[in-house]
Parts: C-alpha cells; sequence; structure tokens
C-alpha cells in the first residue's frame, strides 16, 4: 500500500485541490495521512468537514506546529504501522498530473531506489529546477546556492538544468517524492532538528551515507504553486527558520570548519541587507541573522 503524507498551514483550499488530483489520476491501494499543523484559520473545521467520512484520508490535528520533518516524521511512523510500504511525501500545493504517482510508484519499484522524484511544473508551463547533480563543493555552494548566483546567471541557469531523462541524482526537492520507507526508517526519517527548509539536503546527505540511491523520473509530471504550502511569503519566522537549518546542515553534514561557516554568514546578512532595504522590518531581519551567528557553533 501507497502512503500519502500531506500537511496542512492556513491553506486548506489548497489541501483540497491537491487530494482531488490524486482521486482523479490514481487507482492503485493508498491512504492519505493529512495533518493539520496548527492552522490559525478554519482549515481544521474545512477539513473535517470535507474528510471525516472518508475511509481514504485519516486526518491528524496537531496542537502546536511541528514544521516539515517532525510532521513528516510523523506521519511516517503512521504509514509504517498501518503496512505501507512507499510513502508519498507532497506539500499541499501540488496538482498530481494522469500517471504521475503511478510511475513514480513503478520507478522506485523497479529501481529499487529509496526515493524519486518527479517532473515538477510551475503553473506558467516553465520546469521547475528540482535536482542537484552531485554534493556541491564550497565553491559551488558559494556560487549557486547564495546571491552570488544573480552574478553568474549564464552558468546557474545551466547549474539547474533538470534531466532529459530518468537518472539518479544527489538531491531531489522536497516539494513531493516517493519514498520506500523501511529504507527511511533505517536511516532515521527526517531530521527533527529542522523546522523548515534544507530537509532535501540532509536527506541526500543520510542517503548517501547508507548507499541509497535518489532518482529523478522524467515520466512523472506534477504541478506546483511554489510558496503556497507555507501559508504566505517569506518572513522573519521562516527567514529565522531557513538559516538555522542551513547552519546546522553545514557544520553537521558538510563538516564545513569556522572560517567557511562564517564566510557563508557573511553573505547571507548582505542578502537579507540588500535584499530586505525597501522591507518595513529590514532592522529586525538583519538583527535576527545577526544573532544568528550563534548557530555557527551549534549553541
Amino acid at each position: 500500500m501507497l502512503g500519502i503524507i500531506i500537511i496542512n498551514f492556513n491553506t486548506y483550499e489548497k489541501t483540497i485541490e491537491c487530494i482531488s488530483s490524486i482521486k482523479d489520476t490514481y487507482s492503485g491501494d493508498y491512504k492519505i495521512y493529512l495533518l493539520d499543523n496548527a492552522s490559525k484559520n478554519e482549515s481544521c473545521v474545512k477539513l473535517n468537514e470535507k474528510y471525516i467520512d472518508d475511509e481514504k484520508v485519516e486526518l491528524i490535528f496537531s496542537d502546536e506546529n511541528l514544521g516539515y520533518a517532525r510532521g513528516n516524521n510523523l506521519c511516517l511512523k503512521k504509514a509504517k504501522e498501518d503496512g505501507c510500504d512507499y510513502a508519498l511525501i507532497s506539500n499541499n500545493d501540488i496538482i498530481y498530473k494522469p500517471h504521475a504517482i503511478e510511475n513514480l510508484v513503478k520507478e522506485i519499484v523497479e529501481e529499487d531506489a529509496f526515493l524519486v522524484g518527479p517532473k515538477v511544473i510551475k503553473p506558467s508551463g516553465e520546469t521547475q529546477g528540482t535536482v542537484k547533480y552531485h554534493r556541491p563543493s564550497f565553491i559551488e555552494y558559494m556560487t549557486y546556492e547564495t546571491y552570488a548566483r544573480n552574478f553568474v546567471k549564464k552558468s546557474y541557469e545551466k547549474h539547474k538544468l533538470v534531466p532529459k531523462t530518468s537518472q539518479d541524482v544527489y538531491w531531489i526537492a522536497g516539494c513531493t517524492f516517493i519514498v520506500d520507507v523501511e529504507k527511511f526508517e533505517k536511516i532515521g526519517f527526517f531530521d527533527d532538528y529542522t523546522f523548515l527548509f534544507y530537509e532535501e539536503f540532509i536527506l541526500s546527505e543520510k542517503a548517501k551515507k547508507a548507499g541509497y540511491r535518489e532518482r529523478y523520473c522524467v515520466d512523472s509530471e506534477v504541478i506546483h504553486h511554489h510558496g503556497a504550502s507555507m501559508g504566505g511569503p517569506l518572513n522573519i519566522i521562516t527567514r529565522s527558520a531557513n538559516w538555522r537549518s542551513e547552519s546546522y546542515f553545514i557544520r553537521e553534514y558538510l563538516n564545513w570548519g569556522i572560517v567557511k561557516r562564517w564566510l557563508l554568514w557573511q553573505m547571507r546578512v548582505l542578502e537579507i541587507k540588500f535584499n530586505a532595504r525597501k522591507e518595513s522590518n529590514k532592522k529586525e531581519l538583519v538583527s535576527e541573522y545577526k544573532v544568528g551567528k550563534k548557530f555557527l557553533f551549534g549553541i
């Protein structure tokens, strides 16, 4: 059986659209584990009204916002207990095209892979960059994962090109992918330290260490309304969570020394100063990143 895990936070309309696309396009044996992550609006009421009598949907309501990693881990453990061999981790802002889930299941079974991600299409029709081919070097990370990519646009465009054929890759975007539940359990599921962001990087490192393969499946297509799953644009809370997770990742998984970590922190502070120059809470944002220096040392 396939477990399908969806987390809702304040955007129940998107969640309903996502689930409708699943039901319309996938006829296999599945169960949806729908977690509301302590939404502040009427999401709980609306989702309960919609799915309380739906045998395909198990509703889970959390009194606290567990974030991405802890929220998905909660549902993954329930899926494992229910005998799910595979789990589809899905943002609620994903719309599945016909055969998308079927082809993901087929790919992960036939390739005996740990994780498989689909081709992701933006509402505009443009293909979203959702893969990384190898573990980034320090120079590559500082060039392509920071604001510096704006100064090497041609190189960056080549860097983020997605494959034209199905193949093994280093990293798959976290908006939606299918995993082998047994393999996932063996590496401890998601790292609970992170609240939002960098789960994919950490997962790639854990998979690589265990000798597991991640794959990109060109025959599976989904539409991604990017950003809607977070319930709004980046703010001081999400930016802080981003830096906390990134600091943890580069310290614990990439094993960067203090000099490299300090250089990245300097880059992030400069980015905030530049990008937030017209925002009313610029001082708070910059202050948050300066205080965030403590994450470099693991405090």
